[in-house]
């Protein structure tokens, strides 16, 4: 009987000890949930937040590809053609000795035109190559032909014709090539531009400002307009903060009724830079296209690939399989932008994009209908798209951002850009201040590193975990993904 009785003593103990402990348990839970409440609820901005100082359990694997992304000597050019996107044409081989030509600035003569009698005899008798020697050229608007394959010496530097008149001088744009396709009434086929050298003496392509009598002029290096298969590799683009993007994909209207256009296929752009870059624009922006591939590259301020529907959204065409690997923004707003429009866009594949002291790596816009969009929608961009290896090295005074997007910027961040003290990028074609001393919405502002993702999208995207999203340098207060 004792021995029964120290046994139900002892059993019951046991239980009371069980409880004991299942009440703490559940006590520290619902602590921890009203902690979180809390948090949550306090969070001016809605946001999805790691920061370096919180605990990670699984090591990252993503790739940073360390020094300049736009070495031709480090990061190859090859392949041309990947994940079904990029140039894809034949090599000219097997050319008589008159069709392979040698041009040089020649005192007293237009480079424009020179070059330009060069391109249209090859291409009239079916093609041919072009080396530019080293030296100074000026060239306005020169327009390429199929099957005409330009390569340009090392130590050779390019610039703008200055005269008021010319092809596009009444529309306001310049540009140093164009592949449009428009004159012919058919697309281009098979065209190159390829510079020799290293980052420090490969081709320099400088963009400069010109106020035309109508207003300023949008500059650009090469304007792409209605081809398949083109190829642009190692050069360097010296901006100066001008109006638009250097490297520009637009629809071409070969009917001009306004109703349907043709766009650019299977273009690579590989292993370019860019420096002085306008904090609207950028190195490439492409409002249509399909098939292209934008590898190796580096852009110093605005935006390194700016995708977007914009030229598009007045016909309802946009951009399909945009693949996207190894570029870096410097000092920028960001290294990718999505921006949807009104179009339902196609696939795009980001891998391995950083920042280094920018506000974003990559920046996603949900889309808009805008006055001229066909299609009375936002668009959005195929739930296929896919992003990897993204990350962000962060400053706190070397980013730049367009000064409408202040709104965005959580509060604990916003003093570091010294309001209403804020530094502007003077020189900058977007900069404006008004009257009454207000800046205009796209002024470029200069602070620090915000998020290595802005997503204010609704449409899904495959993007990577939190644990894959790297930040680093001045992490403080710093955002893996910013969400709205």
């Amino acid at each position: 009987m004792v021995a029964n009785k120290s046994f139900k003593t002892v059993t019951i103990i046991y239980q009371c000890i069980l409880k004991i402990l299942t009440m703490k348990k559940l006590l520290m839970l619902c602590l921890l949930i009203i902690s979180f409440s809390c948090d949550k609820s306090s969070d001016a901005i809605e946001e999805e937040v790691i920061t370096m100082e919180d605990p990670v359990d699984v090591v990252s694997n993503t790739i940073i590809n360390a020094g300049d992304v736009s070495d031709i000597s480090i990061f190859d050019s090859k392949p041309y053609f990947q994940d079904d996107a990029g140039y894809n044409g034949s090599e000219l081989t097997n050319l008589p000795p008159e069709r392979i030509v040698t041009f040089t600035h020649v005192d007293g003569l237009s480079d424009t035109e020179e070059l330009e009698k060069i391109i249209d005899e090859l291409s009239a008798n079916g093609g041919g190559k072009i080396t530019i020697v080293s030296g100074n050229y000026t060239f306005r608007d020169v327009l390429l032909k199929s099957n005409v394959h330009i390569t340009i010496e090392s130590n050779t530097v390019i610039k703008l014709e200055k005269q008021n008149e010319g092809r596009n001088a009444r529309n306001g744009f310049r540009y140093f090539f164009a592949l449009s396709g428009k004159e012919v009434g058919q697309p281009l086929e098979n065209v190159r531009i390829v510079g020799l050298g290293t980052p420090d003496t490969r081709p320099k392509l400088i963009v400069e400002k010109f106020n035309e009598p109508w207003g300023p002029a949008f500059s650009r290096a090469i304007a792409f307009g209605y081809v398949k298969n083109a190829l642009i590799e190692n050069l360097t683009i010296e901006d100066n903060y001008t109006l638009g993007a250097a490297l520009a994909f637009n629809p071409v209207d070969l009917n001009d009724d306004g109703e349907t256009a043709q766009m650019a296929e299977n273009v690579t752009i590989a292993n370019v830079s860019l420096s002085k870059a306008s904090v609207g624009y950028g190195l490439v922006q492409t409002n249509v296209g399909k098939n292209l591939l934008l590898k190796n590259l580096s852009c110093q301020g605005g935006m390194t690939c700016r995708i977007e529907s914009h030229t598009g959204r007045k016909f309802d065409i946009g951009v399909s399989n945009i693949v996207v690997k190894n570029v870096a923004s410097i000092n920028g707003k960001a290294a990718v932008l999505l921006q949807p429009h009104s179009v339902l866009n196609g696939r795009i594949l980001v891998d391995i994009a950083k920042s280094e002291g920018s506000s974003w790596t990559l920046f996603l816009k949900e889309g808009f209908v805008g006055p001229d969009s066909k299609r009375r929608l936002k668009g959005d961009f195929a739930e296929s798209s896919k992003f990897t290896n993204i990350s962000l090295a962060s400053t706190d005074d070397t980013a730049t951002l367009s000064f409408k997007n202040l709104s965005f910027i959580p509060a604990n961040i916003k003093p570091l850009y010294n309001a209403p003290n804020y530094v502007f990028i003077t020189d900058d074609a977007n900069h404006k201040i008004d009257a009454d001393g207000k800046p205009g919405r796209e002024s470029p502002i200069v602070g620090p590193s915000i998020a290595v993702v802005y997503n204010d999208a609704t449409y899904p995207l495959n993007l990577p975990s939190e644990n894959d999203l790297i930040v680093s340098g001045e992490t403080e207060n710093r955002l893996k993904l910013l969400k709205r």
